[in-house]
């Protein structure tokens, strides 16, 4: 018999809510790991106030306790303040059995067997369970909230767009070593959901135009617009991790379409300072053709 309690004091304590971890500065200061799966207990105390800190980006949208009378809670963008609060309640106040009795009111103080609940808050993004207990030696003052899955997620991000500007700028130092005019001013717009269909990049050389994309992007048709759709002659060449769309000629609208998506390409540097012909090396400054024997 002794062992079996001590088995269920075991099970009971390792599946108990987790305690946010203390700053090393001062211990009414907390901080949280978000894990879905978790329970987390906020601890306060009567006539304080706690507030919890959510991500910046998010925002609450939906709060229920399950002791709405002795808790205030109010939310403010991505805070949420708890404050425990007394109960007003009625009796009937009665000396003599044999007479009605008056109505009396009783305001109740937090008590905390009693007001200890359960907190359910939904954000526009995440999904958050605590426990709401009062303990005036043990009170927090705030709870702030790391996220390290979404951290390490922005981080990755933040290193391929990094990957991906470098690898531009070295393609860009490499064609600019060239002697010829080129126009880097062009914009794009983009129909919802064709984001993976735009370029990385767009320029022309007077002559030809080019449009980079990266090994995540689905190639897509291209087509001048002057009124109507028209096909233009092309082909694709590889500049390190990207591959170029190079379209024989330069104007100033190009659609892009793969299926139902679209992209407009527009050329706001059109006709400016154009070539009579595409450049044929990277050194023609520096190139002559001369004739032999008069031929």
């Amino acid at each position: 018999m002794r062992k079996l309690v001590l088995i269920c004091i075991f099970v009971a304590t390792s599946f108990g809510a987790s305690i946010p971890t203390n700053s090393t500065f001062d211990s009414k200061i907390t901080y949280a790991v978000f894990n879905a799966q978790d329970v987390l207990t906020i601890t306060t105390a009567n006539g304080y106030v706690s507030v919890v800190e959510f991500a910046p980006n998010e925002r609450v949208i939906n709060i229920a306790t399950g002791f709405s009378e002795g808790w205030e809670i109010i939310d403010r963008e991505n805070l949420l303040f708890i404050k425990p609060r007394s109960v007003t309640t009625k009796f009937v106040h009665n000396p003599d059995p044999m007479a009605n009795g008056a109505e009396k009111e009783m305001i109740i103080d937090p008590i905390p067997q009693t007001w200890k609940t359960n907190l359910i808050v939904t954000t526009n993004i995440n999904f958050y369970v605590f426990d709401l207990v009062l303990n005036a030696k043990k009170k927090i003052y705030k709870m702030s909230f790391t996220y390290p899955k979404i951290e390490d997620e922005a981080i990755e991000r933040a290193k391929k767009r990094l990957d991906r500007a470098i690898e531009i700028d070295k393609l860009q130092k490499s064609l600019n070593r060239t002697a010829v005019p080129r126009n880097w001013n062009y914009y794009m717009k983009v129909n919802k959901g064709a984001d993976n269909i735009t370029p990385d990049f767009a320029y022309d050389d007077g002559v030809f135009t080019y449009l980079g994309f990266d090994n995540t992007k689905v190639f897509p048709s291209a087509f001048a617009y002057d009124g109507e759709e028209q096909i233009v002659n092309q082909h694709i060449k590889k500049e390190g991790k990207f591959s170029i769309l190079v379209i024989h000629s330069i104007h100033k609208k190009i659609l892009l379409r793969s299926g139902n998506k679209l992209v407009g390409i527009f050329n706001k540097g059109y006709a400016i300072n154009p070539l009579p012909k595409a450049p044929e090396t990277s050194n023609e400054a520096e190139v002559k053709r001369e004739l032999l024997n008069g031929k």
